[in-house]
């Protein structure tokens, strides 16, 4: 009973974001129920919000998509950060580098982001800056989107699944990301 209900839910995510969602079908199959368990507990990790702004939560998780180099992931970011209000040029700014042209928030959420999956010690400054404007729980709350945004394509290039980030669909446009 727990499988039917597994895949109904896979299934129904995957037509509501346009998201192939085979791969976790596979994992179901393969392992049944408490196979598939762990990955519908991240999106309970990820919806954890901690009164961050918006944008700079969807920057944060597209930044560790994009740096997971796949492309679907990354797409469905995209996708979620558009019906969460993300504004599309914000979005393009984020995947094309353009810190010129990002907001204040985003550019926050960028830089913490960009810093925290470098690991090479530079991060603290960051973190200190977006605690200081978001506070605590926002900082968290980032740290959530990152970790599961960049779970997804280690995941999925680990059982073979994923597709390098090529071209990403942003409002009516196509956007070469650029590597983070």
């Amino acid at each position: 009973m727990f499988n039917w209900f597994a895949k109904r839910y896979l299934d129904g995510f995957g037509r509501e974001w346009d998201y192939d969602v085979s791969y976790m079908r596979d994992v179901l199959d393969a392992g049944g129920f408490e196979a598939i368990k762990p990955l519908m507990a991240l999106q309970k990790v990820s919806a954890y919000r901690g009164g961050c702004p918006p944008e700079a939560l969807f920057t944060a998780g597209i930044v560790a998509a994009r740096a997971g180099d796949c492309g679907p992931c990354l797409q469905l970011g995209v996708k979620m950060a558009e019906r969460g209000g993300m504004r599309p040029a914000q979005i393009a700014a984020v995947l094309t580098q353009d810190r010129e042209a990002m907001s204040e928030d985003v550019g926050l959420a960028y830089d913490f982001a960009r810093a925290a999956i470098a690991r090479d010690g530079w991060d603290q400054p960051a973190r200190e800056a977006v605690v200081r404007r978001f506070g605590k729980r926002a900082m968290i709350a980032m740290c959530y989107a990152i970790a599961v945004a960049g779970f997804y394509p280690a995941f999925k290039y680990a059982l073979g699944a994923a597709h390098a980030c090529q071209r990403i669909h942003v409002g009516n446009t196509d956007v070469v990301p650029l590597p983070v």
